[in-house]
């Protein structure tokens, strides 16, 4: 990783409010499979996994904070509640008010077509994010970055509709 990518990352990490002991693992979580197609080096390994990874991660967050919110809810409710909050939309708005899109590698052809914007990346590669934090210092700290956006969205939430 070259001194520019490097002071990139760390601006990011700033900006996520959390200082990685292995920034390697933020540079993973920002790699698309676009740009791993199109350099084709070995050892070059895209977002997905770790995008699998923080997807589960967020779930249980998210339930565990819907579950203390809400202790008179049912299964049901609560299953409807969490897909109403865990899903592409807000994803990527979380992922774009943090600036995600600037740092993400992608290949030319995503690049060219807005890929920095996509909703489906941004809200994959927060998903990455999330999974970085995790395997950088584990559950706790993810549970807090997660807490720390969420906390703010069940606030704002029309949960009436429910």
């Amino acid at each position: 990783m070259n001194a520019d990518r490097l002071a990139a990352l760390k601006t990011l990490s700033e900006r996520l409010k959390y200082k990685f002991k292995d920034i390697n693992l933020l540079q993973n979580a920002l790699i698309h499979r676009s740009y791993v197609n199109e350099k084709g080096r070995i050892g070059l390994e895209s977002n997905e996994r770790m995008e699998f990874l923080g997807d589960s991660i967020l779930s249980a967050t998210v339930s565990h904070l819907l579950i203390n919110r809400f202790p008179d809810k049912d299964e049901g409710d609560l299953s409807k509640l969490r897909a109403r909050l865990v899903n592409e939309s807000t994803l990527s708005g979380i992922a774009s008010e943090l600036s995600l899109g600037q740092y993400i590698m992608l290949g030319r052809g995503e690049e060219t077509t807005g890929g920095r914007e996509k909703p489906s990346i941004l809200a994959d590669t927060y998903e990455s994010v999330i999974a970085a934090i995790y395997l950088d210092r584990g559950f706790n700290r993810a549970f807090k970055f997660i807490a720390s956006q969420f906390e703010r969205l069940l606030e704002e939430f029309p949960f009436s509709e429910i």
